[in-house]
């Protein structure tokens, strides 16, 4: 594809962006009233790489929230849709808990750092996900987030022990339920042995716990009943052809960025920055042509990243068109480019 360069008149289109993302074909069944039915906001938050933005993908059915294998792909609070009958659910995906030293070291924005505390506020239940995979961490809840639900103890909550695939034995899920709510499930103790000098590792008012592989899509549809059984009747809060707040530009440089980390090592993914330069509707062909930049801190990593023939950049931008055609569900032309500071040197 031919280079798109700055010095075009094409930043005009970027002014043309519709607020947020409407697919017009998408059409749920739900009451006759569109504006009128069930509605809940559902806060999930967890430790970094838990698999929220992957959970959330999978229930709604699109990949609106980036999602990599690294931490700390989400870096702002992001709302996405689903309905089911005439419930909307808008979830609120929100970052990883993130510490200041954590902030410096990845250069993440500021804002991060209250995301999962502002999502609280909007929410009117909240969906805890632990990464049950990593052995280190999968005893006991993160600190942070215990400490967030302490401080909402009124606001339905729900455990989702995540990556259970990945567990030999079912003995040790019963081991991990026991410790993440610390033998409290409804506020019933949970049977079985019971030590009163133990350390508490959990949350003790979790309402429910569900035990799910958000990757391959097991126990999700468990939870999005769940949801709209705890929906309350109230008016829409999004038009049923929006499944986003987020801009096509949002979506687009997030995903970029998502895949920048999954293919690329250690810090080098979170020192580049992602901007769209061109972005095209054309609705008659139900296509979206776009052009991206990603700038480098320097030369020598361009070409690093760039790999031998440019071939490591071809499998980068493969992967973010796959992404993009199931968010959008039309063809995408894209235009990948690396550059150091205002130069653009590296095309795909």
């Amino acid at each position: 594809m031919a280079t798109i360069t700055r010095g075009m008149c094409v930043f005009s289109y970027l002014n043309m962006l519709p607020r947020r993302i409407v697919n017009y074909s998408f059409q749920p069944q739900h009451a006759e009233n569109k504006n009128i039915g069930k509605i809940v906001h559902v806060a999930i938050v967890g430790a970094p790489n838990s698999g929220k933005s992957t959970l959330i993908n999978k229930i709604i059915d699109r990949k609106i929230c980036a999602a990599s294998n690294k931490v700390h792909t989400t870096t702002k609070l992001v709302r996405a849709m689903c309905y089911c009958n005439d419930t909307q659910i808008v979830f609120l995906d929100t970052p990883g808990v993130v510490t200041d030293r954590e902030q410096k070291k990845y250069n993440l924005p500021p804002s991060m750092l209250g995301s999962c505390h502002k999502s609280l506020r909007c929410a009117d239940v909240v969906g805890v996900v632990h990464d049950a995979s990593c052995k280190y961490i999968r005893e006991s809840l993160h600190k942070d987030v215990v400490e967030m639900l302490n401080s909402v103890q009124d606001m339905p909550s729900f455990l989702i022990i995540n990556k259970v695939d990945k567990l030999r034995s079912k003995k040790q899920l019963l081991t991990l339920v026991r410790n993440l709510t610390n033998g409290f499930i409804a506020g019933n103790p949970i049977p079985g042995p019971t030590n009163p000098n133990k350390q508490e590792r959990g949350f003790s008012h979790f309402s429910d716990v569900f035990m799910v592989s958000a990757l391959n899509g097991d126990g999700v549809s468990d939870i999005r009943e769940y949801l709209v059984n705890n929906a309350k009747p109230g008016k829409f809060h999004y038009s049923t052809e929006e499944w986003t707040d987020q801009t096509p530009k949002s979506v687009i440089e997030d995903a970029v960025r998502a895949k920048f980390l999954d293919f690329l090592h250690q810090e080098i993914p979170y020192n580049l920055k992602v901007k769209l330069d061109y972005y095209e509707e054309i609705d008659n062909e139900d296509k979206i042509i776009c052009s991206v930049s990603v700038e480098c801190p320097s030369e020598r990593l361009m070409r690093l990243i760039s790999g031998a023939g440019g071939g490591r950049l071809q499998q980068i931008k493969s992967s973010v068109r796959n992404d993009l055609i199931d968010v959008f569900r039309k063809t995408v032309i894209l235009d990948l480019q690396l550059h150091v500071k205002n130069n653009f040197l590296l095309a795909s």
